[in-house]
């Protein structure tokens, strides 16, 4: 349905779809708020009510999901859900400026071709064979974790590179399903190598802020890098494994076009130039920085915020400060209305009510179990949840938040179940929906559904197993070398 204004021009467009989505979420949000106000008091009455409706809006997407973001905002103030303070608290939070400020530098990198020469070199250093490519693939995304915040910039950013290049695997002799292996594993990649870099993803920010907040212990750049680099380090070669299980490549085909395919790519650009050598260093200096967070005190997203500064920086930098204000600011405001929303769920006391829905007692003793089944167990719970929770920030708002508030009740720190919530939200792998990343890939249409499930249920499968470990027998053993 188009709706038209006086003079002829169509003021929006409404589909059928929208209209019932939007009616479903408000229905939900009337009757929630009529139920349990009353039986739970204003604020986290309140708050469940908004909080579930603005899940519904964000799931089934009948608004641009900023534009949710103030239809959020907007319900936790009009309704009582929590102080002025406490709904805008996730504004004022270093995450923020922290993807900020990371959303500016990926805008400054992509401005030249730094990115597309590391992939390249990359890939011919590896011989440009079908798997050769796909593990150069991983250590490219390796590379650029290190300073591109939105895991959705970096798929963006290498996608026509890995789509030419294997569109030429392909007509050099490579199975047509090397195709698929690529694009897969950009999806997949994108996710695994974020993990171990704080600023590499909008989940982990959210993560580190919302432990950060509410168990008194700052979460730096290196120490989540110390705790995550072995779990993204061990699962890179297992995402090449079994992508290249699920999608063999067959007869390499011909090498030595490929060699020369790649060495004219990269003639075409050129030497370095002015600015991707000022590039160059401002990222030096910006990676030092988040690597001696413990003798410097900075928080994370200081030494960002310096990277823009020196970028635009008149004489020093390389790139103009209009430019680099051309970002994705629902990014921006998705991270804040998240953190505020995970704030006002634990302020209030509705993620301990949700806890009680979604984690039955029955379980949460086996849950809490300090073993590797047990994190196996709670590092399966987000899996499933996630298949119906596709956006990565918003289950993690909700489900962190929760087992914090779960922890906490039954008497330990929940530092570590807290930590594998927030990594078991990222290495979603099944469905399209999952990541942003896996819906970039499938949009080029040389994948189906069907292709995820393949690769993905085995993949999110060793993950938990992984990540179980990690918590179980690293983790322990790297707190007790931080204290000596």
């Amino acid at each position: 349905m188009i709706i038209i204004s006086k003079n002829g021009g169509s003021i929006n467009t409404v589909s059928r779809n929208q209209v019932i989505s939007v009616s479903v979420a408000l229905i939900t949000f009337l009757v929630l708020y009529r139920t349990a106000v009353p039986a739970l008091g204003q604020e986290m009455g309140a708050a469940l009510a908004v909080i579930i409706a603005g899940v519904l809006l964000w799931v089934l997407e009948p608004l641009p999901l900023s534009l949710t973001c103030f239809v959020i905002i907007f319900g936790l103030m009009v309704t009582g859900a929590g102080s002025t303070n406490i709904v805008l608290s996730g504004f004022s939070s270093g995450s923020t400026f922290l993807i900020l400020a990371g959303l500016m530098m990926a805008q400054g990198i992509s401005s030249t071709t730094l990115g597309e020469r590391a992939a390249y070199h990359t890939i011919l250093k590896f011989g440009a064979s079908p798997r050769g490519s796909l593990m150069a693939l991983l250590i490219t995304l390796q590379l650029l974790a290190l300073f591109v915040p939105a895991t959705a910039v970096k798929a963006t950013l290498l996608l026509p590179i890995i789509y030419t290049l294997g569109k030429n695997l392909v007509q050099t002799g490579s199975h047509p399903q090397v195709h698929k292996m690529l694009l897969l594993g950009l999806a997949y990649g994108t996710h695994v190598t974020a993990l171990a870099v704080l600023p590499g993803a909008i989940g982990n920010v959210i993560t580190a802020d919302l432990i950060s907040a509410n168990l008194t212990f700052e979460m730096t750049y290196t120490r989540w890098l110390a705790y995550f680099a072995p779990i993204s380090l061990a699962l890179i070669p297992c995402t090449w494994l079994i992508l290249t299980v699920a999608f063999p490549a067959g007869n390499e085909g011909s090498p030595a076009q490929r060699v020369v395919f790649l060495r004219q790519k990269l003639e075409e650009f050129g030497p370095l130039s002015r600015s991707e050598k000022r590039l160059v260093a401002i990222l030096f200096i910006t990676m030092l920085l988040w690597m001696t967070d413990f003798v410097h005190g900075w928080p994370t997203f200081v030494p960002a915020v310096l990277a823009v500064i020196l970028m635009a920086l008149p004489g020093a930098g390389f790139i103009s400060w209009d430019r680099l204000l051309k970002i994705n600011w629902g990014n921006v405001l998705m991270v804040g209305t998240n953190l505020s929303m995970g704030q006002v769920f634990i302020s209030t006391g509705a993620a301990g009510y949700m806890a009680t829905i979604l984690f039955p007692d029955s379980i949460i003793p086996a849950v809490f179990a300090f073993s590797v089944g047990g994190f196996i167990l709670m590092g399966g719970l987000v899996h499933f949840y996630h298949l119906f929770i596709g956006n990565v920030a918003t289950l993690i708002i909700i489900m962190v938040p929760m087992v914090l508030e779960l922890g906490t009740r039954v008497g330990i720190n929940p530092f570590y179940w807290a930590l594998i919530t927030g990594a078991s939200g990222l290495l979603g792998f099944i469905l399209v929906i999952q990541t942003m990343p896996g819906v970039i890939v499938y949009s080029t249409g040389k994948l189906n559904a069907l292709d995820f499930i393949k690769a993905g249920v085995p993949l999110t499968l060793v993950s938990i197993i992984v990540v179980a470990l990690a918590a179980r027998y690293w983790w322990p053993a790297l707190d007790t070398l931080l204290s000596l």
